[in-house]
């Protein structure tokens, strides 16, 4: 696919900035936004047009989540082998006029299912996997920060994709409501990735990071899967962010009706649930900005531990304000995950075959994320509350927290990165 031939920014900022600008845009009108996020402002109006039970349109959230899976583990061939603008705007283009043609469905619940299987097939590009791999080609002395506030961008359209979809189905209906995000589809987020996203700086006529003394970037050097899956550090990472998926999807899914349980307000839940959203975002970019300055693995160990203070906190029965502090502490969590993955894989295994191992890790994450919420729901079923189970969830996060902490030094030794800097905070000795 051919785009405009690029020149050199000559506004004075780097033009990395911009890729990363476009990636936020990009993110906040992902797959996800129309399919996950957006699954509770559409539930009760379909419910009441086709006549379907809650439980039979929630099996849908499962199809999103298990495609992507699948998705992601296929993404991050593609773009290793064909780059990522060649995947990244069909997709874009493709999940438009699928998001769109959720104006057209009809009454058979399998047509909803379908549809929420072909919008994250077609919107693959849209992975964080996909923005992440254009960030680390131009970012690396400042590879955390750039990551952080770039996949923020998913933490800010979780935020506003519900509340304006709400507000379109009010004025105008849920059919109309699903052309105006094709729209915004087609007139926001496929000419910010067509015009913005430049894969490496040398198409600029740059260099990492704007230093003409950082060399040049060279996708050719790191491990490969197979390489990369014999070491430790592979199974570390892996095994962790599985176990941190099964609790953060799991808190996720059941914080409202876990609270209004215990006598809070439906309001003061929602309010909870607004609470973790920002968390998410502020912790996508203060994590980023840490993993510049101090050894990752640290970090996303002590955001992982958060999480184990926040559900311990709701383990403990609490119905007052602590609560906003449960929920602040899993939203931090939660926002640092997917920055802190694909900060651990550039770092860990480099460029080479980024996007598969990105993929892995990922699918794993929502491999997680697809059975811890039926699990624990089940739980509640036989048991009638939470308790036990939420303290499960914050062994498991502690597990995880350990598996990250114990990951090696960064191996610079082995991984030849070209862009490497000799004054990178390594691993205290």
């Amino acid at each position: 696919m051919t785009h405009p031939t690029p020149t050199r920014a000559s506004s004075g900022i780097f033009y990395g900035w911009w890729n990363v600008s476009a990636s936020f845009i990009g993110l906040s009108l992902s797959y996800a936004m129309f399919t996950i996020f957006a699954f509770g402002v559409f539930l009760k109006p379909l419910a009441e047009e086709f006549g379907w039970r809650r439980d039979e349109m929630a099996f849908a959230y499962t199809v999103t989540n298990l495609t992507i899976v699948v998705a992601s583990l296929l993404l991050g061939l593609l773009i290793d082998r064909y780059g990522v603008r060649r995947v990244l705007i069909p997709s874009v283009i493709l999940m438009g006029l699928a998001v769109a043609s959720m104006s057209l469905l009809t009454g058979n619940i399998y047509h909803f299912y379908a549809m929420y299987l072909l919008i994250p097939l077609l919107g693959i590009g849209t992975l964080p996997t996909s923005y992440s791999r254009t960030i680390i080609a131009w970012f690396f002395r400042r590879r955390g920060i750039a990551l952080g506030v770039a996949l923020a961008g998913f933490g800010v359209g979780a935020a506003l994709v519900p509340s304006v979809g709400q507000m379109l189905i009010s004025a105008y209906g849920w059919r109309t409501a699903y052309l105006v995000f094709a729209a915004i589809v087609f007139l926001v987020a496929l000419p910010v990735s067509y015009f913005l996203i430049r894969e490496t700086p040398e198409e600029m006529g740059l260099e990492i990071d704007g230093d003409k003394q950082a060399g040049k970037s060279d996708a050719s050097t790191g491990l490969s899967v197979n390489e990369a899956s014999k070491t430790i550090n592979f199974w570390l990472i892996l095994i962790a962010f599985l176990l941190v998926g099964v609790c953060i999807a799991s808190v996720i899914a059941h914080l409202v009706p876990m609270l209004t349980d215990r006598g809070v307000s439906p309001q003061m839940a929602a309010n909870c649930q607004m609470t973790l959203g920002l968390g998410l975002i502020f912790g996508r970019v203060i994590s980023g900005y840490l993993m510049d300055h101090f050894f990752a693995p640290y970090v996303a160990s002590a955001f992982t531990l958060m999480f184990v203070v926040g559900v311990s906190i709701l383990a403990s029965g609490v119905s007052n304000y602590l609560v906003f502090v449960a929920a602040t502490c899993i939203g931090l969590s939660l926002g640092s995950e997917i920055s802190e993955t694909a900060y651990l894989v550039s770092r860990y295994f480099g460029p080479k075959a980024y996007g598969i191992i990105y993929g892995i890790m990922f699918a794993a994450f929502q491999l997680g994320a697809s059975f811890g919420p039926p699990a624990l729901g089940k739980y509640y079923v036989l048991n009638g509350n939470y308790i036990s189970a939420l303290w499960g969830l914050a062994v498991l996060a502690f597990i995880a927290a350990v598996l990250v902490a114990a990951l090696g030094k960064y191996p610079d030794s082995k991984i030849k990165i070209a862009d490497r800097r000799p004054d990178f905070p390594r691993r205290p000795s």
